[in-house]
C-alpha cells in the first residue's frame, strides 16, 4: 500500500521588519501564533494553495517570491504526517 502524506503549504511574510502571523486556538484551548498556512486541494498547486490560505487567513494577496524549504513532519497525537512547503515572499495588497 502506498503511503500518502498530507500536504500542507505555509508562508513567512516579513515587511517593514515585523512578521505576519495568525491567531489560532490550539488543541488544548490556548491561543498561539503561527504562520499563515493550510492544506492543499485537490487540482492545486502549491503556489494556488499557498496565495488562497494566506488570503483566507488574514486578507493580504501574498506573492511567493522562493522556496523556504520541504519539511516532513509525523505528528504523534493524531499518527498523521504532514509534509510542509513553506514559502516566502511578501504581501501587494489587502482585499
Amino acid at each position: 500500500m502506498q503511503w500518502k502524506p498530507n500536504v500542507v503549504v505555509a508562508a513567512i511574510i516579513r515587511q517593514n521588519d515585523k512578521y505576519l502571523l495568525v491567531e489560532e486556538h490550539a488543541d488544548d484551548g490556548s491561543i498561539v501564533l503561527n504562520q499563515p498556512a493550510g492544506h492543499l486541494e485537490k487540482d492545486e498547486s502549491l503556489l494556488d494553495a499557498v496565495k488562497r490560505e494566506v488570503l483566507e487567513e488574514t486578507a493580504w494577496h501574498f506573492n511567493p517570491e522562493g522556496l523556504t524549504g520541504v519539511y516532513l513532519h509525523p505528528d504523534p497525537s493524531n499518527g498523521i504526517t504532514y509534509l510542509r512547503f513553506c514559502f516566502y515572499g511578501s504581501v501587494v495588497s489587502h482585499a
